[in-house]
C-alpha cells in the first residue's frame, strides 16, 4: 500500500525544533516584561463572532477566516486579539477599578499575501492598558514594548510615531468624501510628493490647505519634525494632536534614539483615536507590530472606556534575530 505523505494547507506552517524554541524565549522575555510592570494575562478564546471584528477595523473583518456554528451564526477564526480583549473586559472586567493592565498571546488567522510570503497564522503577543488617557499611559505601553524587544534581542528596535488627530483635523478643514480622503491618504503614505500635489489640486484644495498637506507629508525625523508641524499646521485639532507628541517625547527620554516620528504612517486611521504606533527592526523587512490608542472600541461593546495597547508577531521578531 503506498504511503501517504501529509502535509498542511498552502499558508500554513509548521514550527520545528530551534523556531519553536526561539518564540517561547521571545514569549518568556515578554512574559517577565508585563509581570514586572503589574500586567495580568488572559486567554481569549480562538474563535470569535464574527460582529466582533467588525466593531473593531473593517479591514481585519474583512480578512477573518469564516465559517458558520450549527446554528448558522456566522464565526471566525482569531485575526486579532485587541477585540477579543475589549468584549472580555465589558463582560467579565467592568467592575475592576481602571487602570486595568492584560496581556496576551497566541495565535491569529489572517487571509494574507502567499505571493509575498507570508502566512495566514502567526504568533502575536501584546499587552493593552485600559481605563486612563493620558500621556502617561502612551508612554508606559511605548517603552514597555521596546523593553519586550529589546529585552528579546531585537537591539535595534524602533518605532515610528504618529497621531490620528493630525491627519483628522487637516482633512477635515478640505471638505473631502471618503474616496478622496482615501486618495490622499495613499499619496501621503507613500510620500510622493509631486503626485500628492497633483491629487490635491485636481480635488481643487486652495493652495494654504495644499500647503499644510504637503508639510505633513514630509514630516518624518525627530522632535524636530514635530516643531516644524506646529509652525505649518495651524488648525486646532492637528495642533493639539502635535504639542500631545512632543509631550509624548518629553515623557520617554530613554528611548529618544529609538523613536521616529513619521506623521506620513497613517494607513489605519479608523483604528486608533490618538497616538499610533508601528515597530521595526532594520533586521527585517516590514513591520514588527502595531499600537497605540482606540478610545472609541470598548464603546462599542458598551463601555465607554479609553485604552492603548500594542500587538508584536512573534515570528517577525524571530526572524529579525
Amino acid at each position: 500500500m503506498e504511503r501517504r505523505i501529509i502535509g498542511l494547507p498552502p499558508g500554513f506552517r509548521d514550527l520545528l525544533l530551534e523556531d519553536a524554541e526561539t518564540n517561547r524565549r521571545i514569549e518568556n522575555v515578554f512574559a517577565g516584561e508585563f509581570s514586572s510592570a503589574g500586567y495580568h494575562e488572559i486567554l481569549p478564546s480562538g474563535v470569535e463572532f464574527l460582529d466582533v471584528y467588525a466593531r473593531g477595523s473593517r479591514s481585519a473583518k474583512d480578512r477573518c477566516f469564516k465559517f458558520f456554528d450549527r446554528e448558522d451564526n456566522l464565526l471566525a477564526l482569531r485575526a486579532d486579539f485587541t477585540p477579543a480583549v475589549a468584549r472580555i473586559v465589558v463582560a467579565h472586567l467592568h467592575e475592576l477599578p481602571p487602570p486595568v493592565r492584560l496581556w496576551y498571546s497566541g495565535s491569529v488567522f489572517r487571509r494574507a499575501d502567499m505571493q509575498r510570503g507570508q502566512y495566514h497564522e502567526f504568533g502575536q503577543i501584546g499587552a493593552e492598558l485600559i481605563g486612563v488617557n493620558n500621556v502617561a499611559s502612551d508612554a508606559e505601553v511605548l517603552s514597555l514594548a521596546l523593553r519586550g524587544l529589546t529585552g528579546a534581542g531585537v537591539a535595534d528596535a524602533c518605532v515610528h510615531v504618529n497621531h490620528a488627530g493630525i491627519f483628522r483635523g487637516i482633512v477635515g478643514r478640505l471638505g473631502l468624501d471618503a474616496e478622496a480622503q482615501a486618495l490622499v491618504r495613499s499619496e501621503i503614505d507613500r510620500k510622493d510628493v509631486r503626485a500628492l500635489g497633483t491629487r490635491l489640486e485636481q480635488l481643487g484644495i486652495e493652495e494654504p490647505a495644499r500647503e499644510e498637506v504637503r508639510i505633513l507629508s514630509k514630516c518624518v525625523g525627530g522632535t524636530d519634525v514635530l516643531t516644524t508641524a506646529l509652525e505649518a499646521i495651524r488648525n486646532p485639532q492637528s495642533h493639539s494632536a502635535i504639542l500631545e507628541l512632543s509631550r509624548l517625547a518629553a515623557a520617554v527620554p530613554q528611548w529618544s534614539d529609538r523613536i521616529v516620528f513619521d506623521l506620513t504612517e497613517i494607513d489605519e486611521m479608523e483604528y486608533y483615536s490618538g497616538c499610533m504606533f508601528t515597530f521595526y527592526s532594520p533586521s527585517h523587512t516590514g513591520e514588527l507590530g502595531k499600537g497605540g490608542r482606540y478610545d472609541g472600541l470598548l464603546e462599542e461593546f458598551g463601555a465607554d472606556l479609553p485604552a492603548v495597547g500594542f500587538s508584536l508577531s512573534v515570528d517577525h521578531i524571530r526572524e529579525s534575530l
